[in-house]
This record gives structure tokens, sequence and C-alpha cells, in this order.
């Protein structure tokens, strides 16, 4: 599967986070996302392991309960489960991966 930058729309998903699913396989899916300046994503979990990189931006997440800042060009790892959050201090562009595909995020993918 390929996506164009072109073909791949933004979502707001809640207030201020927004994403755009770009491709995905038989184990993975790939997303960017959008996170505004002063939003939060609540903390949360799910049974995805989660791998993300920081593009640009500065944010703070929580990840089971230990909190860590985020500037461009960090990355994380998240296991099945774990409860994560973050807030938003500069507004970031991030790419992650789950492992299995979110099949809660296949409405996001936008191929024309």
């Amino acid at each position: 599967m390929i996506t164009k930058n072109e073909e791949a729309a933004w979502h707001e998903m809640i207030p201020g986070i927004s994403v755009s699913t770009l491709v995905y396989g038989e184990n993975t899916l790939m997303a960017r996302f959008r996170l505004e300046e002063r939003s939060f994503l609540p903390l949360h979990a799910h049974p995805h392991e989660q791998t993300g990189y920081l593009v640009s931006g500065r944010m703070t997440m929580t990840i089971d309960g230990a909190e860590h800042h985020f500037g461009p060009g960090d990355s994380w790892n998240i296991a099945p489960g774990v409860e994560h959050g973050a807030v938003i201090h500069e507004t970031c562009l991030a790419i992650e991966v789950f492992c299995p595909v979110r099949q809660d995020y296949m409405p996001y993918l936008a191929v024309k």
C-alpha cells in the first residue's frame, strides 16, 4: 500500500487532536497526528503496541503514571494496555505505528 501526502486527509478526533491514517499492512498501521498547542489527550489505554516519533513541537506524556517531556526527534514505545495521555505545550506533529492494526483508525484512511 502506498499513500501520497495529498491523499492523506486530516480528521479531528477530539478538540485540538487530529489524525491522518497513512498506511497499513497485515500487522501494523501508521498514522500521523497533529496536536495543537494547549490541547490535551486524555489518559487512555488500548490493546495495541504504540511506537511514536515526534517530528516537531513539545509535549509532556504521562505513560504508566510517569511524566516524560518530549521534543523534536524524541521517540517512545508504549506496551499494550498501558495507560497514557499527553499535554501539548507547542503544536506537535507525531508519527505513530500501532500493532496490531487499529480498526478504529481505518475510517481516517483517505485513499483516492
